[in-house]
């Protein structure tokens, strides 16, 4: 397994043993084909509940990639910090992330950022079905590091759309800051309004 495939503060999705809900936790470090530490997450101020061997699913992202694995817990400690040692993957699984149509385009659309409460004009560059690609024009004074969450609303065909959204990867492009956003919470109906936006677009002469 490449030594590359971790670096310290990726943002991982794990998935909780028997359940459907999923809680987002960094990388802290790793010792090849031993363990893999994180934070130990905490859902309305209570630590998750997790046990020694406890089988889980971890997932994340890097560039245009999915990845995911499953693993154990080792073990878990809270001082001096909140930690989950996992048992290092013996083999992740990669399949390509972008599985849907992505169209360039430019929508205004505002971004709240739940830690400032500040909203800002962004504008969608890119859009598929999984998520988009903002602009924002200028410098901004907060730094929005991958896997921080964003608030965005925007129009189409008419339609207000709100969308939860993670950040995945951020790259500076003069004085523009580029955000390549994943769709977390999004409604079954706003989906298949993009997705029907997308379509109607792919039938355009000279879109891509």
């Amino acid at each position: 397994m490449s030594k590359a495939l971790f670096f310290p503060g990726l943002a991982l999705l794990l998935q909780l043993p028997k359940l459907e809900e999923r809680v987002h936790i960094r990388v802290i470090g790793w010792e090849n084909d031993k363990f893999l530490l994180t934070n130990l997450p905490y859902i309305n101020e209570r630590p998750i509940k997790l046990k020694n061997e406890d089988n889980c699913i971890i997932r994340f992202l890097k560039g245009d990639d999915a990845y995911g694995f499953q693993t154990n817990v080792i073990s878990m400690q809270f001082f001096p910090a909140p930690l989950i040692f996992f048992k290092y993957p013996v083999t992740v699984d990669k399949m390509p992330f972008r599985k849907s149509k992505r169209f360039r385009l430019s929508i205004p659309a505002k971004a709240l950022n739940p830690l400032t409460v500040q909203k800002i004009d962004v504008t969608i560059s890119d859009i598929s079905s999984t998520g988009c690609r903002l602009t924002l024009p200028t410098r901004p004074e907060y730094v929005y590091d991958p896997g921080s969450r964003i608030y965005l609303t925007f129009n189409i065909l008419e339609k207000s759309i709100e969308a939860d959204c993670i950040i995945r990867n951020a790259n500076q492009n003069g004085d523009a800051l580029i955000l390549g956003m994943e769709f977390q919470n999004i409604s079954g109906a706003n989906r298949e309004l993009i997705g029907a936006f997308i379509d109607m677009l792919s039938k355009v002469p000279g879109a891509h």
